[in-house]
């Protein structure tokens, strides 16, 4: 029982590190889901739900090697270490293009304003 309740503060932990983005991505989705349709929009949501995913995945990958540890498993670490590491690399190009992509939207967005009379 001592080596679950290990585990759950462990993943408790991990979620608790990722909660202050996943509450931003939350609360931006809400923001752009209520702007008026086109294709910024759409390129701000796919974006976001990129960078939702992103660090979904990231969670997953950390949770990974703390589970199996805790039940015992230490075979073919070195081969684990190495999907890891591929993991997060592919983890960390999602991110860079939800970010891409989001700056792209904002940029348009701001051009298309229309300027303030003088």
């Amino acid at each position: 029982m001592n080596g679950n309740l290990d585990l759950m503060l462990s993943l408790l932990g991990m979620v608790a590190l990722r909660l202050p983005v996943l509450i931003a991505l939350a609360v931006s989705l809400v923001w752009v889901v209520d702007a008026p349709r086109g294709s910024i929009r759409s390129v701000a949501l796919w974006s976001l739900g990129l960078l939702l995913v992103g660090t979904l995945a990231g969670l997953v990958l950390n949770i990974v090697p703390t589970w199996l540890v805790q039940r015992g498993e230490y075979g073919n670490v070195q081969v684990l270490s190495w999907l890891l590491r591929g993991g997060h690399f592919a983890i960390g190009l999602v991110n860079a293009l939800g970010t891409v992509l989001l700056v792209w939207a904002m940029t348009r967005a701001l051009r298309n304003r229309t300027a303030p009379a003088a």
